[in-house]
């Protein structure tokens, strides 16, 4: 088939493509002229949708295939964070974090290269309560985009942070993730801008500047520690040849999986290097290739905290105890603009990040105090742990589509007045107020909806 006449792909990348697949190239190309799928993965802890979830995401208990793709942004429990939309390939992620072997002791995971945040997504997922995430975007308009996801997330112990890869301290992370920039393959299917800008020197370049942030990765990570490396792309000199120089300049060693054969995922080996690819003439989705790396080396003990040390999270002094569940469990920081609020289980940890990433933002900013009111965050209704006694008002889907046009709430019955949380089929939107001058919205100015067609 003349895959250059019929559908304009760089011919540079034809070649390679059957050199690496032989007889399933004319299956590969095939599929990509087939529709993408479209999936969403569910929040984990508020995982919602207005859609039919019937068709599962093999390798991820919380994915779906939807049958078509909607106006995502007229679905109140979208802006509500309930689900992400998310590519199904990439939830493997979900199934690899599963399969580690992980001591009870609290870790520091790191998103080396977190935008626009659905990896991170799946992190936090598998985040345990003493244990603290990194999202780290160096690319100021990318990591604005994560901020809002994690913010709709509503992920407790996760910083913020745009950091070079080359400025982590060494040693400091248990996990890290690099899902790295590459030559983006795997988007040719529903973006074709990824083959008008595909080239074999943008292939290589990106080789190149893997290898490098995975080099400064691997000091930053502690012994014992996983590497989970990933690119969106097919080709060999960004996956299994990278793997195999990993493996040949740095002290790590390379994990071995098995997953079920129904998933058709391709174990790919080079010499002692092995990595897993997914295909998208072999599975639902655009394709992805992840390996899995443990450093050598014995893990230390996590230092002692002193009594006598500065403390840096303090136990709430009841400002907006009302506001939250359970606020015995949680340690408080104060900010430049409120408070920010961590698990206590997780201080070591998130002590030792706030130590040595000073520039780091804690997600969890629950609010401000102005006079004697305190004034409670979006994150604080995005993140579940507000307190039950607060009045919630449950939405119509124009109230809540109004709502999140940051149009001022009105409605035919009386409400106390005071704070209030609007919700949609039991998804939290936000926050409003009733006062003696009327209802005020507290909707996210930058965020609201701007297209309701």
């Amino acid at each position: 088939m003349d895959y250059l006449e019929n559908k304009n792909w760089p011919e540079g990348f034809v070649k390679r493509m059957q050199q690496q697949l032989g007889s399933e190239a004319d299956a590969f190309f095939n599929s990509l002229a087939d529709p993408s799928p479209t999936s969403i993965r569910l929040h984990h802890s508020k995982g919602r949708s207005s859609f039919d979830l019937s068709d599962h995401v093999k390798w991820c208990d919380t994915g779906y295939y939807l049958e078509e793709r909607p106006f995502f942004h007229l679905d109140p429990h979208w802006h509500a964070g309930a689900y992400y939309v998310q590519e199904a390939s990439s939830m493997i992620l979900d199934a690899v974090v599963q399969k580690l072997s992980l001591d009870d002791q609290p870790k520091i995971w790191l998103d080396m290269c977190a935008a626009p945040g659905g990896k991170t997504g799946i992190l936090a997922k598998n985040l345990r309560p003493a244990d603290v995430l990194i999202a780290n975007e160096v690319v100021s308009q990318r990591k604005s985009v994560l901020y809002e996801n994690l913010i709709k997330g509503g992920y407790l112990n996760t910083f913020i942070s745009g950091e070079k890869s080359s400025n982590f301290p060494e040693e400091f992370a248990d996990i890290i993730l690099i899902d790295a920039p590459c030559a983006g393959e795997g988007m040719m299917r529903k973006e074709p801008e990824a083959i008008n800008q595909w080239s074999e020197r943008l292939v290589y370049s990106c080789s190149i500047l893997q290898r490098e942030i995975v080099r400064d990765a691997v000091k930053s990570l502690k012994p014992g520690g996983y590497l989970i490396y990933s690119t969106c792309s097919y080709s060999p000199d960004e996956n299994i040849d990278n793997v195999d120089s990993f493996l040949r300049n740095h002290p790590l060693e390379n994990l071995d999986f098995q997953f079920p054969d129904d998933w058709n995922i391709t174990e790919i080996k080079k010499g002692t290097a092995t990595g897993y690819q997914l295909f998208p003439h072999k599975i639902r989705g655009e394709g992805l290739f992840i390996a899995v790396l443990q450093k050598k080396g014995v893990p230390k003990a996590l230092p002692i905290f002193s009594k006598k040390q500065t403390r840096i999270f303090e136990k709430p002094e009841g400002l907006f105890e009302k506001f939250i569940q359970q606020p015995n469990e949680y340690l408080n920081e104060i900010t430049h603009d409120g408070f920010a609020i961590i698990n206590a289980s997780a201080e070591s940890v998130a002590r030792e990040v706030r130590i040595n990433l000073p520039r780091a933002e804690l997600i969890a900013n629950i609010g401000e105090q102005k006079g004697k009111d305190f004034i409670p965050s979006h994150f604080l209704a995005m993140s579940g742990i507000q307190s039950d006694n607060l009045v919630t008002i449950e939405m119509s889907m124009n109230e809540s589509l109004d709502f999140l046009e940051r149009k001022t709430p009105s409605f035919e019955i009386d409400h106390p007045m005071g704070w209030s949380i609007a919700k949609y089929e039991g998804s939290n939107l936000g926050w409003m107020k009733n006062t003696q001058q009327g209802w005020k919205n507290y909707y996210p100015m930058n965020w609201r909806l701007r297209n309701r067609k």
